[in-house]
């Protein structure tokens, strides 16, 4: 048995409103779809997340259809679940993934399936707002195990936030049940080395590409896992190779120059290792010089955006005086301010507490505040309290 597990591949996220960062998703999902098919892998899995936003516009959903068709087409179905930036809205309409079933995809999202002997169970993203609500996920995993007590392998698919990845996630050891082969999850965008659980693994492959650049995610790469199952299980991770390169550069007034000198180094490597363009990220502090300042001292040298040697520069600047005054009120919301416990006092209303809780739990998932404002165009049944 070999399979593919693929997660957060958010197709058509144009980061920074560029149509070629739109295209880098596309780019490494397709290298990776060519690994499966050169591998002749049985099937591939994705944990979430498939999607960027529950109403991608024709093009993406064009582009996502003629993936799924080249993998179908080699006789290799793709087992998804929904996360919580494809899932679309139970009111008004349903996630896109339910438009890939036409074209070979497997949708799961709270059920198990039987394939070739193997068993595989899927949970679609749930909010905050849902789990309060059931309690825990607990129960609908120890029903999958039960529909697959004679699998040879069982595979469980989970986009949710876990601790210690994400703040106040939930407990694995107290949400998931032992008995699963292999355990992949989606959502967190950081690769994790696979780890043992009872007598299966729980794998993060993380995304393929930065919806938000991290400097952890650079240093780890981006991939996908390989598994193959003879006698013992073999997790691979595979780089990818047509991923957008960045340049991260940590930003001081006084060795500017310095800063130059090592920007066009890293262009030269990236650009050798890498035809892409890079994406310059500058951060730190400034106090005398303006944004304007900077860019125009960039300019000058030939650091400037011109999609051959630049894709993109992100200016992640702040002056020290409002640093450290975000800080100071930072420090202070953190200690005096306790969310829930103050939208109770002041919506009285049980019902509209628990939807504007809802609302403030999934911006909280939310990559940027841009990402929130798609939202709630999208799910405007949600304004209505």
């Amino acid at each position: 048995m070999k399979f593919v597990h693929i997660t957060d591949t958010h197709l058509g996220y144009h980061q920074y409103g560029l149509e070629e960062r739109a295209r880098d998703f596309f780019d490494v999902f397709e290298e990776a779809v060519e690994f499966a098919i050169g591998k002749k892998v049985d099937f591939v899995i994705h944990s979430g997340d498939f999607f960027h936003t529950s109403r991608p516009s024709n093009a993406v959903l064009l582009e996502g259809i003629n993936l799924v068709n080249r993998l179908k087409e080699a006789n290799i179905p793709v087992f998804i679940i929904p996360g919580n930036h494809d899932r679309g809205s139970r009111v008004k309409d349903v996630s896109p993934l339910h438009i890939l079933k036409n074209f070979g995809a497997k949708l799961i999202e709270q059920d198990t399936i039987e394939y070739d002997g193997i068993y595989i169970s899927g949970l679609k993203y749930l909010s905050k707002f849902a789990l309060k609500k059931i309690g825990s996920i607990k129960p609908v995993l120890e029903k999958f195990l039960e529909k697959g007590h004679n699998a040879y392998f069982h595979i469980l698919m989970l986009h949710q936030e876990f601790s210690p990845y994400f703040p106040n996630g939930l407990y694995l050891s107290k949400e998931v049940p032992e008995g699963f082969s292999y355990i992949g999850i989606g959502h967190f965008h950081e690769n994790v080395e696979p780890f043992k659980y009872g007598e299966g693994w729980v794998v993060y492959p993380g995304s393929t590409e930065f919806t938000a650049y991290s400097q952890n995610e650079d240093k780890k790469t981006k991939g996908f896992y390989f598994i193959e199952k003879n006698n013992e299980i073999k997790i691979q991770f595979i780089p990818l190779q047509r991923r957008r390169p960045y340049i991260t550069v940590e930003f001081e007034e006084n060795s500017i120059e310095d800063i130059i000198k090592t920007i066009k180094n890293e262009i030269e490597i990236k650009k050798s290792i890498n035809k892409k363009a890079p994406v310059i990220i500058l951060k730190g502090y400034i106090q005398d010089y303006t944004l304007k300042d900077i860019a125009s001292k960039l300019a000058k040298e030939g650091i400037y955006p011109d999609k051959e040697n630049v894709l993109y520069i992100n200016f992640v600047l702040k002056r020290k005086e409002e640093a450290k005054k975000q800080k100071d009120i930072f420090s202070i919301s953190v200690k005096e301010l306790d969310i829930e416990t103050e939208l109770k006092k002041l919506l009285e209303d049980e019902d509209t507490f628990n939807k504007v809780y809802e609302l403030i739990s999934t911006a909280k998932t939310m990559e940027s505040i841009d990402d929130f404002k798609t939202f709630l165009k999208e799910n405007e049944d949600k304004l209505d309290i």
